[in-house]
C-alpha cells in the first residue's frame, strides 16, 4: 500500500506584507522650492477640483495650530541633511559592527558615509535626509533608480553615540534586511505614512521608483485631506455667514469628527497593516484601503500584548477605553503630539477616572514612585530600534496569574524582575482577592496552548457581540488556525456579521484553509461594502466564474477580481507580494508565471523559504525532481528545524523509490511536527515497505493516537499485521473499521478473512 501523499502544495495563501521594521521613517521638507534628485520629485498641487494646497496656505489662517505643529515629531520627522538638522557626529568618526566599518564624515556641506554596499565592498554614499529627531535619528541615502535606503546604523540622541539597529543579527550584504535591501527601502516601507499625498510609482520592469509627493513630511493635509475645497469655500461670499460645521465640511479629522472617523484617519499610519490601494484618499472605511494585522502571534504575544513593532491601533481597539468612546485626542494634542496633561503624576488619567484610582488603597505603592503611576501597571511597553520605548495601548489589568500558566509578560514583573510570576500573582490575590473579570485573552491563550481543543471556547467568544470587534476578529483568526470542515462552516456564518473587521478576518481565515475546505458559500463576500472583504473573497475562491455564482453576484465578480489584482500588483515590490502573485498564477493555471513570481521572491529575499517550498512543488509537478530536491535541501540548510521541508523531501525521495533515504527526513518531520498524524502514516508506510515491521507498528500506532478513527491509518496497520500473519492483532482493528463503515464491502471481506484464520 504505497499511499504516499501526492498533493504537496503548501497553503501559504496569505503571507503578510506587513514587515515589522527595524527602522522608523518620518518625513518633512522645507517648502515648495526644494528639488529632489534621481527620479523622485515633489509634485505640484494637482487635480481639477480637489487638490493639495500646501502648508503655507494653511499657515495663513491657522497660526496657533501651525505653531504647535512646528518642531513636532511630524514636522522634524524628515529634513534635508543640513547642519541645522543633522544630530549625528560626522566629524570623521567610525563605528564597527559585525566586522563592518562605517565612517561618517563631511565634504564641504555634504554629509557622507563610507559603508559596505550591496556587494559587501566599502562605498561612499551621500546622506540626503535625516529621519527622526529623538530618541534616535537615522539617515537616508540616495541609492539610485529613485530608491532611498535607510542606513542600519543610527544616532542615539540621548547618549550621543552611533549604534546598530539590529545588533544581534548577522545580516550579510545582499540580504533583504541589509541596509541596501528591500526592508530598509523608504519608498515602500515608510514613505506613504510619513509624507503628504505620496504616490509610490514603482516600475517592476526596471525595479525603479518615480515617487512623488506634495510635501515630504506629515503636514496639515496628511491628516485633514486635500485642502483646496476648504480654501475655496473660505474665499467665497458664503464664508462670512458660515457655521462651524459648514467651515469644517470639506476637511477630515476636525473637532466634529466621531471616534471612528478619527481612528480611521490616525490608524491609516498608526497601525501594522498591508495596503490594498495605491493611495489613501481619506475616504471610506479603514478596510477599504488597508487590511489590519490582528493581535495574534508572532507580532503580538498570544494574549494580544505588543511584541514586535506593531504601533497602536490594534492594541487600542482591544481596550475598555475604546469601548467607552475614548479617542486619540483625549490624550494627545493632535498638532504638537504631546500629551494634553502629564502622565507621570497621573493627571492625564485622572481627567476621566475617579480619584480613588490614584490612591495607595488601589495601587498599593508609595505615592510618587514608579509603581504608583497608572501607566506603569496599565500601559507597559517595550523598546524598539534599541532605544525607542513605546507603551501598549490596550490598557489591560496586570495578570501575573496568566504568566504563571502561559509565560506571557506582565507589568508587575516588568518592575520586579528579581521576583517570579508566582510571587506577583500571590500579591495581586492578596490585594484584590481571587476573582478576576473575564478577559478575552484567556481564550486566546488557551487556543495557543491546547490548539483545536479550544474550538468550543473560541466559538463562544466569537458569538459574544458585547466584545470589541477586534477581539471577535482575532478570535476568527484563531479558529482558522485549526482546519476542519466544521470550522469552515462556522467562519462562513460570520461573513454576514455586522462588523466589517470580523467579516474580513473570517474570509481571510477561510482563504487560509486547505483547498478542499474552501467549498463553502462565500458569494456574498464578493459584494461586501468594504474592499478588504471583496479582495479576501477573490483570494479564497479564485476558481469561481460567473457561471458558479448567482445572477445577483455576477456583475460584481469581475470588479472584485480587479481589486484583487490591483492589490497584488501594488505589493509586488515585496518578496511576499511576489509570493501572493505566484499563488494567484497557480490558481489561474498560469504555471510559468507562478514560477517566475516565486523566483523573483527568492531573488529579493534568499531566505524566503515559503516561496522556495512552493517553487519546489511546481518543479515536482512538472517533472523537475532534481530542482525540487535541491530547493527542499536548501530550505533544510537554512532552517534545519523546519518540519515541512523534511516531510516533503521525504515524500519526494519515496516517490523516486529512495525510501531508505526518506526515512531520516520522515523521522525529523515527525519530531518537528508532533501533531501531524499524516507524517507518521507515510513514515509507517516507508518502514513497512522496507520490511521493518516492529518500527512500522510503533509509528502506525503513534499516528492512531493522534487520529484514532482515521480509516487510512487503521487499514495500514491491518495490512502490516496481515503481512506478518498476525491475525489476532489485526482483528480488533478490522472490527473497528467495519463498525465505522458498515457498508464498506472491502472492510467486510477483510474481517471475514481474519476471522477465518483464527
Amino acid at each position: 500500500m504505497m499511499n504516499f501523499l501526492t498533493s504537496k502544495r503548501i497553503s501559504l495563501i496569505s503571507i503578510s506584507m506587513l514587515f515589522v521594521l527595524l527602522i522608523a521613517f518620518r518625513c518633512t521638507d522645507e517648502g515648495n522650492s526644494e528639488s529632489f534628485p534621481d527620479g523622485n520629485r515633489k509634485v505640484e498641487y494637482e487635480g481639477d477640483s480637489l487638490h493639495f494646497v500646501g502648508v503655507e496656505t494653511c499657515v495663513s489662517c491657522h497660526a496657533t495650530e501651525t505653531e504647535e505643529w512646528l518642531n513636532s515629531h511630524h514636522d522634524l520627522a524628515m529634513k534635508p541633511a543640513k547642519d541645522e538638522y543633522v544630530l549625528g557626529d560626522f566629524e570623521n568618526t567610525t563605528f564597527e559592527h559585525k566586522g563592518d566599518t562605517y565612517r561618517f564624515f563631511r565634504e564641504d556641506s555634504i554629509y557622507k558615509v563610507e559603508a559596505p554596499g550591496e556587494d559587501g565592498k566599502p562605498g561612499i554614499y551621500n546622506i540626503s535626509y535625516t529621519f527622526g529627531w529623538t530618541p534616535l535619528q537615522q539617515y537616508l541615502i540616495d541609492y539610485g533608480k529613485g530608491k532611498y535606503q535607510a542606513l542600519n546604523i543610527a544616532w542615539d540622541t540621548k547618549q550621543e553615540k552611533w549604534f546598530a539597529l539590529n545588533p544581534d543579527e548577522d545580516i550579510v550584504h545582499g540580504d533583504w534586511l541589509h541596509w541596501t535591501g528591500g526592508a530598509m527601502n523608504w519608498n515602500t516601507m515608510c514613505a506613504d505614512c510619513h509624507s503628504t499625498n505620496l504616490k509610490q510609482n514603482y516600475f517592476p520592469e526596471t525595479d525603479s521608483f518615480h515617487t512623488t509627493w506634495s510635501e515630504i513630511n506629515v503636514s496639515c493635509e496628511a491628516c485633514h485631506g486635500a485642502g483646496s475645497a476648504h480654501v475655496a469655500f473660505m474665499h467665497s461670499d458664503e464664508a462670512s455667514q458660515a457655521t462651524l460645521d459648514q467651515i469644517r465640511r470639506d476637511l477630515k479629522l476636525t473637532g466634529a469628527s466621531t471616534q471612528d472617523e478619527i481612528l480611521n484617519q490616525c490608524a491609516s499610519c498608526h497601525s501594522l497593516r498591508e495596503k490594498l490601494t495605491p493611495v489613501y484618499p481619506h475616504d471610506g472605511q479603514y478596510l477599504d484601503h488597508y487590511s489590519l494585522n490582528l493581535p495574534h502571534p508572532e507580532a503580538y504575544f498570544p494574549d494580544g500584548q505588543i511584541r514586535d513593532e506593531v504601533y497602536v491601533y490594534a492594541s487600542f481597539l482591544q481596550s475598555k477605553m475604546y469601548k467607552e468612546g475614548v479617542q486619540c485626542m483625549d490624550c494627545h494634542n493632535p498638532h504638537s503630539l504631546e500629551l494634553v496633561l502629564p502622565a507621570e503624576d497621573n493627571q492625564l488619567c485622572m481627567q476621566c477616572h475617579e480619584p480613588k484610582y490614584n490612591d495607595p488603597g488601589h495601587h498599593f505603592h508609595e505615592v510618587e514612585t514608579r509603581g504608583a503611576q497608572c501607566i506603569s501597571c496599565h500601559m507597559p511597553g517595550r523598546y524598539y530600534m534599541e532605544v525607542d520605548f513605546r507603551h501598549d495601548h490596550s490598557f489591560r489589568v496586570p495578570r501575573p496569574d496568566l504568566s504563571t500558566r502561559f509565560g506571557t509578560p506582565n507589568s508587575c514583573n516588568d518592575c520586579h524582575q528579581d521576583k517570579s510570576a508566582e510571587w506577583a500573582a500571590r500579591a495581586i490575590e492578596d490585594w484584590y482577592g481571587s476573582d478576576r473579570a473575564e478577559h478575552h485573552s484567556e481564550t486566546w491563550l488557551l487556543a495557543d496552548s491546547v490548539g483545536a481543543e479550544a474550538v468550543p471556547q473560541l466559538s463562544q467568544l466569537l458569538q459574544d457581540t458585547s466584545q470589541n470587534e477586534i477581539v471577535r476578529a482575532t478570535t476568527a483568526w484563531y479558529l482558522g488556525q485549526f482546519p476542519a470542515p466544521g470550522n469552515a462552516e462556522i467562519l462562513t456564518r460570520y461573513l454576514q456579521d455586522s462588523s466589517s473587521m470580523v467579516r474580513n478576518s473570517a474570509i481571510r481565515a477561510i482563504a487560509n484553509l486547505p483547498e478542499e475546505m474552501r467549498n463553502v458559500n462565500i458569494q456574498d463576500a464578493f459584494v461586501d461594502p468594504v474592499r478588504a472583504v471583496r479582495i479576501g473573497a477573490s483570494r479564497a475562491r479564485p476558481d469561481l466564474t460567473a457561471h458558479d455564482v448567482s445572477p445577483r453576484i455576477r456583475p460584481h465578480l469581475s470588479t472584485a477580481r480587479e481589486e484583487y489584482q490591483e492589490y497584488l500588483h501594488l505589493n509586488q515590490y515585496f518578496p511576499a507580494g511576489q509570493m501572493n502573485l505566484g499563488l494567484y498564477y497557480e490558481n489561474t493555471g498560469e504555471t510559468q508565471k507562478a514560477i517566475q513570481a516565486y523566483e523573483k521572491a527568492l531573488k529579493k529575499d534568499g531566505y524566503f523559504n515559503a516561496a522556495r517550498m512552493n517553487l519546489a512543488f511546481l518543479y515536482n509537478q512538472s517533472g523537475q525532481n532534481k530542482s525540487a530536491r535541491d530547493l527542499f535541501q536548501k530550505v533544510i540548510r537554512q532552517e534545519p528545524d523546519y518540519g515541512p521541508a523534511h516531510y516533503y523531501l521525504a515524500l519526494l525521495k519515496a516517490e523516486e523509490d529512495d525510501i531508505r533515504g526518506a526515512l531520516p527526513h520522515f523521522e525529523e518531520a515527525a519530531r518537528q511536527m508532533p501533531e501531524n498524524a499524516r507524517v507518521r502514516y507515510n513514515w509507517a508506510i516507508s518502514l513497512q515497505t522496507l520490511h521493518i515491521p516492529d518500527e512500522a507498528e510503533k509509528v502506525y500506532k503513534s499516528a492512531l493516537r493522534l487520529e484514532p478513527q482515521n480509516p487510512d491509518f487503521i487499514y495500514g496497520l491491518i495490512t502490516l499485521y496481515l503481512q506478518q500473519d498476525q491475525y489476532k492483532k489485526a482483528l480488533p482493528y478490522a472490527e473497528q473499521l467495519v463498525e465505522l463503515y458498515p457498508q464498506n464491502q472491502q472492510f467486510q471481506q477483510m474481517l471475514q478473512l481474519i476471522l477465518s484464520n483464527q
